[in-house]
């Protein structure tokens, strides 16, 4: 059974994605290891989520094994790049306590290339806004030697000025990784959707974001 999500206060954040030194080492590794109908991903996709947070943003670092890569072959992270998830990414679906029913609320996307997404959701209407912006900046990094452990790391800061609050009660999340193994489409989340086919905007399985 998955629990809480908790993003731990850092006082400043450097866009480092050396997980293992700094503010990263005393974030909890949360870890996104099933998939949307919550049985266990395979173990060549480990994936955990780390989460920072200070006065001005929240940052979500992930940490994914691969064994193929599946991303653009020209990457620009000037320009927002729509439908990120046809292809690797890992996302965050955000609700603060200002969005104004319980199924609305901030996609955010990262792509291994450093390309972004973000959008406003309101699933009881069925409207997304593409041309809303948060703010967010993105960072990447792919190791693929492969005589080692072969593992893409990125991280999305958004500020908090994207959700017109500050960080206290009252916030939901759920984390999600979308990649291939063995040419097939695989869809990781933190908490599991269970749906029928893969869905990730599902409300109901956001779980508590804490802020400590």
């Amino acid at each position: 059974m998955v629990g809480d999500i908790v993003a731990v206060y850092s006082e400043h954040y450097s866009g480092g994605l050396d997980f293992e030194v700094g503010d990263w080492v005393g974030a909890i590794r949360h870890p996104i290891d099933l998939d949307w109908r919550g049985r266990r991903a395979p173990v060549e996709l480990a994936t955990t989520a780390r989460l920072l947070w200070n006065e001005q943003e929240l940052v979500i670092g992930y940490e994914c094994d691969f064994t193929e890569l599946d991303v653009d072959d020209i990457a620009d992270t000037e320009e927002e790049r729509h439908a990120l998830w046809d292809r690797d990414v890992c996302e965050a679906f955000i609700r603060s306590p200002l969005e104004p029913h319980p199924q609305s609320y901030r996609e955010f996307e990262v792509a291994p290339t450093g390309q972004w997404c973000d959008l406003l959701v309101d699933r009881a209407r069925m409207w997304h806004d593409w041309e809303w912006r948060s703010g967010m900046r993105t960072f990447s990094r792919i190791d693929a030697d492969p005589t080692k452990r072969k593992v893409w790391r990125v991280a999305m800061a958004i500020p908090f000025s994207a959700f017109g609050c500050r960080p206290g009660e009252g916030w939901q999340a759920n984390l999600f990784r979308i990649s291939r193994l063995a040419a097939e489409r695989q869809y990781l989340t933190y908490s599991p959707t269970l749906t029928e086919v893969p869905n990730f905007h599902v409300a109901e399985a956001f779980v508590e974001l804490l802020f400590r």
